[in-house]
């Protein structure tokens, strides 16, 4: 019997990046078989519960396939406005990280002392921040 090894030029990868459904469809079938046995089966039997840790994996999945397609365009452009948009949709991702967890009850709120804010809320701030000094940044030409 002959045996088949399995290559991935750099050609392969940068093309299999370079289409987006693809990389979202492979991005997603990685967020889903990473969460669904610790977030999901544990919470089977309450179907809010899933309702809103699938709403949250959902997020995390777009945040990642974001954050992604912007790293990507920053590797390919160097922008600054780019590299400030790829930030801003991190930490959308950390945030969402945060909600998922949170909503499968493993991690508990988290506010911040001295300000009684949550931690998320905090990210979230810093991510518009961002995303807005991306977009209303002016490029020298």
């Amino acid at each position: 019997m002959l045996k088949r090894e399995i290559t991935i030029s750099k050609e392969n990868f940068m093309n299999l990046l370079s289409n987006k459904s693809s990389l979202f469809l492979i991005l997603s079938i990685a967020v889903i078989s990473i969460a669904v046995y610790p977030l999901v089966i544990p919470h089977i039997a309450h179907p809010s519960m899933i309702y809103h840790i699938i709403l949250h994996m959902i997020s995390l999945d777009v945040a990642l396939f974001l954050t992604t397609i912007s790293a990507i365009s920053y590797n390919k452009t160097k922008s600054k406005k780019i590299l400030l948009t790829a930030l801003s949709f991190g930490f959308l991702l950390i945030t969402e990280f945060l909600y998922l967890l949170q909503s499968s009850n493993l991690l508990g709120m988290f506010y911040i002392p001295l300000i009684e804010v949550e931690f998320p809320h905090l990210l979230l701030l810093v991510m518009l921040g961002l995303f807005a000094a991306g977009v209303l940044r002016l490029e020298k030409k």
